[in-house]
């Protein structure tokens, strides 16, 4: 097996499989042999041991074996994720010096870090310690001049608030407040460094998001705006289309506009009849449900 499999399979199974994946990083570590992939393979070990078994000392285990593997060549990308490993299980002078050992002292190191450590806050349900470790991180990669080296770290953080807060059950109004602002965050984040494909799936997030906090012509905006970038680019993306169809339908029944409704309906079915993966099919029928 090569790394790229290993962690392809890895990233495919971990929310399922988990103590399996983790397993196999363990008995995979000898296969990663210079600092990109190390620096793919400690992500996945941090979310899928760290996140996912809530191990954090493991996770951090697992890290500091590849960068011992490494040495000389483990570089800044290896780095933050072991500061990001030593933070979470409680070292924090060890992440601190794990930061430290990228030597180029750019702020926007610390920046990514403090970001990821919100986003494995996060996921272990720390909701108040997540929150303002996300909120500082952000107001830092804002001070810094366009172009900054934690740009993807904010795009890719704030998604991730924003979709976890959208999942849950109940919010409160601090949550929900986060889940606008993160929305918003991430679009303009992708919006810096991505494509149009970026753009529109963060106006089906910001849609979705606008729902759930009631303001249905926010959410049949952004829905409109999603569809509207896939027309103007040309570009062939069934699915989001057919997922921004149901967005938009869905704010048109809240709207009252049953014709509106139905017409993105029908486009989103026909879209949808083309779908061959199982587990496309099924979030299509969950999504459905919501729009009728």
């Amino acid at each position: 097996m090569t790394l790229d499999e290993l962690l392809n399979q890895g990233w495919s199974d971990h929310a399922d499989k988990t103590e399996a994946v983790a397993g196999r990083l363990e008995e995979g570590a000898d296969l990663v042999v210079d600092d990109g992939g190390a620096a793919r393979f400690l992500g996945l070990a941090n979310h899928a041991i760290g996140d996912h078994l809530h191990a954090r000392a493991r996770a951090a285990a697992l890290c500091e074996r590849v960068v011992k593997q490494l040495g000389a060549a483990a570089g800044s990308g290896t780095y933050v994720q072991l500061a990001v490993a030593r933070r979470l299980a409680g070292d924090d002078a060890g992440a601190d010096a794990a930061q430290a050992a990228t030597g180029d002292g750019d702020p926007a190191i610390g920046v990514r870090v403090g970001l990821l450590v919100a986003q494995g806050r996060l996921h272990a349900g720390e909701w108040t310690e997540a929150e303002g470790l996300y909120r500082a991180g952000i107001l830092a990669a804002d001070g810094l001049d366009e172009g900054h080296g934690a740009e993807r770290a904010a795009a890719v953080v704030s998604n991730t608030v924003a979709s976890e807060l959208l999942e849950l059950s109940r919010r409160t109004p601090a949550q929900d407040a986060l889940m606008v602002d993160a929305a918003e965050v991430s679009a303009r984040y992708w919006g810096r460094i991505g494509t149009w494909v970026n753009e529109e799936r963060g106006d089906y997030l910001k849609s979705s998001v606008a729902h759930a906090v009631g303001d249905h012509p926010a959410a049949r905006a952004h829905a409109e705006r999603g569809l509207a970038t896939i027309a103007a680019a040309d570009g062939e993306e069934p699915v989001d289309e057919a997922f921004l169809h149901l967005a938009r339908a869905t704010a048109c029944r809240d709207a009252g506009d049953a014709e509106a409704q139905a017409a993105s309906l029908a486009t989103a079915r026909g879209l949808a009849d083309a779908f061959e993966d199982d587990g496309l099919k099924a979030w299509f029928a969950e999504e459905l449900a919501k729009a009728l």
